[in-house]
């Protein structure tokens, strides 16, 4: 009789066994959210500067049209004045905006375009690392 007993008792697992291995499922699954969440971050990075230098590209053939910058001072939006000219100018399909295109704690992740008089310009857009090479983390500014 004992040893029947020994043989069920072997069969299932212990109340702590299980929560051990709940315990190492879960310490997993947050450490590949925060992977995850990191390589979104990079991600949107990379797509930053890429859309900045398609905006600088189409401010240079806009520049080269009609000898000045649109000028405008706000935010890019794609109905903005400034995705205006440069669409009606056919310099650019589609003004690019921010990825997150939003407000996050104090950071606003948009594109910022500056310019008074059309001579020159200024741009300013938040990196969310520093994994894009030569661009530090945070504010980053791009002018003619």
């Amino acid at each position: 009789m004992n040893k029947r007993k020994r043989k069920r008792g072997n069969k299932g697992f212990t109340l702590i066994e299980l929560l051990v291995v709940v315990a190492v499922v879960a310490l997993l699954a947050v450490l590949v959210l925060f992977v995850l969440e990191d390589i979104k971050a990079k991600s949107r990075d990379t797509r930053r500067v890429s859309d900045i230098k398609s905006i600088e590209e189409a401010l240079n053939l806009y520049h080269n049209n009609h000898q000045l910058f649109p000028v405008y001072d706000g935010y890019i939006t794609g109905g903005d004045a400034l995705s205006t000219a440069l669409t009606g100018d056919g310099v650019i399909q589609s003004v690019p905006t921010d990825p997150l295109n939003d407000d996050i704690g104090s950071i606003t992740y948009k594109y910022y375009y500056f310019s008074d008089q059309g001579r020159t310009y200024l741009m300013e857009y938040y990196l969310e690392t520093d994994s894009v090479h030569s661009r530090p983390k945070g504010l980053n500014r791009a002018s003619p």
